[in-house]
């Protein structure tokens, strides 16, 4: 009980931060590219660009949608998804969906995801601070007493084309 306790107080990211989405294209193979919205602060002009392909995988039902947060550093993330690099949605079809991201630069990058079942752009908790909602971040970093750090979710982007696997947690 203790351990479940401390777990539900330590998982606090995607508090009550909100997501702004960007639009989103379907191609006909059922993998859906997606238009990032990049925080306005960020130069996302200069440089090699590539793509990051994104199967996100166990997701517990179709309600709502996914959020996607981008970080290209530790700075919020993924506590505050609102200074992420980009942020995005995709609807949901089944328990797994494939999404990609395209024109971004190299560089390294984490990923930070949400199940928003009810489209509040928030993550919501029970009273102890227990996440109703899925979540999930790059790497798959094991679940701990604490929100994963950047180091544990990062990946280089240094090519053309990038594939990344998340799977969604549901406590």
């Amino acid at each position: 009980m203790r351990y479940l306790f401390a777990l539900c107080i330590s998982l606090t990211f995607f508090s009550a931060s909100s997501f702004l989405y960007g639009e989103e294209n379907t191609e006909a193979s059922g993998t859906e590219v997606i238009d990032m919205q990049f925080n306005d602060s960020q130069d996302s002009t200069t440089g090699e660009k590539g793509s990051i392909s994104i199967q996100i995988e166990n997701i517990k039902n179709t309600n709502g949608r996914i959020a996607i947060a981008l970080y290209n550093s530790e700075e919020g993330f993924p506590e505050k998804p609102e200074i992420a690099y980009a942020l995005a949605h995709t609807s949901i079809n089944g328990t797994s969906r494939t999404v990609v991201i395209e024109n971004i630069p190299y560089g390294t990058y984490a990923l930070s995801i949400l199940h928003d079942e009810n489209e509040n752009n928030t993550m919501d908790k029970t009273w102890i601070g227990k996440p109703k909602e899925g979540f999930g971040s790059s790497n798959n970093p094991k679940i701990r007493f604490r929100a994963p750090k950047f180091e544990e979710a990062d990946f280089l982007l240094d090519s053309e084309k990038k594939s990344i696997a998340i799977s969604m947690k549901y406590l």
